[in-house]
């Protein structure tokens, strides 16, 4: 157990031994309460505009879902159009990284395209409904990490797929990303719903990405690469980390915490990596 000034965080007594044959063991346990959560939560309010009969309102609530559901649909061959292909030929250093993962994951067949996003994508983003799945490889995330550390996000994605992530994505319409700017606030008032559930699938697919890492540290590393940036990574002290995250955990600033964790999708990097070490332990110092 990590204890700073009353801030404690469970950790195993020794490394998890990681192994690819339990990926499915991995899968974080709040996923599946909170899609049932969420999907009641819906099925009340759709029961509401039925029994307040408010026909038009459900009418265009269906539209909407609909056409969120076709663009998501789209967004396979949208970024298809759009990237360059890694390839044994192009790209060939993270097609080999890649493959080597997805073999290990057993996972179905995924073409990956490499692209220039608007902003910094902190992900890649696993899509589609059956093979060939479709990920998206942000060129900002290859700046950001050594060939090595791609094992975490390409892990990540190949999880999603093997979860079934990106099944369920696409049913209750789709990521955010992939749709059009006007169906964008639809996707974020859909998002705070379903935002218990979103942050527990990107916890089972940071667990898939330590495991594609065969440990905690990479993982741990180019997590904070991706947040912090990669040339200030040799600033980042763990002990100021822990400082960070006892003050958070104290007064108001731990209810402050907690509401803001609730409306995000993706979960904040100090809770994240406190999660990843929970779950898989602290780095061996020998490493």
């Amino acid at each position: 157990m990590l204890d700073r000034n009353g801030w404690r965080l469970k950790v195993p007594e020794s490394p998890l031994l990681l192994e690819d044959e339990r990926l499915f063991e991995y899968r974080h346990p709040a996923e599946y309460p909170m899609l049932a959560l969420a999907l009641t939560a819906v099925a009340i309010l759709v029961a509401g505009g039925f029994l307040f009969q408010e026909k038009d309102i459900l009418l265009a609530t269906a539209a909407i879902y609909l056409s969120m559901l076709v663009t998501s649909l789209q967004a396979k061959n949208y970024y298809r159009l759009q990237g360059a292909e890694v390839t044994p030929t192009q790209f060939p250093d993270i097609y080999k990284i890649f493959e080597e993962v997805r073999r290990r994951f057993h996972a179905p067949q995924a073409r990956v395209f490499v692209l220039r996003t608007q902003g910094f994508k902190a992900e890649a983003e696993a899509l589609g409904l059956s093979a060939p799945y479709v990920i998206v490889l942000p060129s900002a995330l290859i700046d950001a990490l050594a060939p090595e550390e791609l094992r975490y996000v390409l892990g990540q994605a190949l999880g999603h797929i093997r979860f079934g992530h990106t099944r369920m994505a696409a049913l209750i319409g789709g990521q955010e990303s992939a749709l059009p700017s006007v169906l964008s606030w639809i996707a974020w008032m859909r998002d705070l719903v379903f935002a218990g559930y979103w942050r527990s699938i990107a916890m089972s697919g940071d667990r898939a990405g330590v495991l594609a890492c065969g440990g905690v540290r990479k993982a741990l590393r180019a997590q904070v690469k991706i947040s912090v940036g990669t040339n200030q990574l040799g600033d980042v002290r763990g002990e100021d980390l822990i400082d960070q995250a006892f003050k958070v955990s104290q007064g108001i600033n731990r209810l402050q915490a907690m509401l803001i964790g609730w409306q995000s999708r993706i979960p904040p990097l100090i809770p994240r990596l406190e999660a990843m070490i929970s779950w898989a332990g602290l780095p061996p110092t020998h490493e």
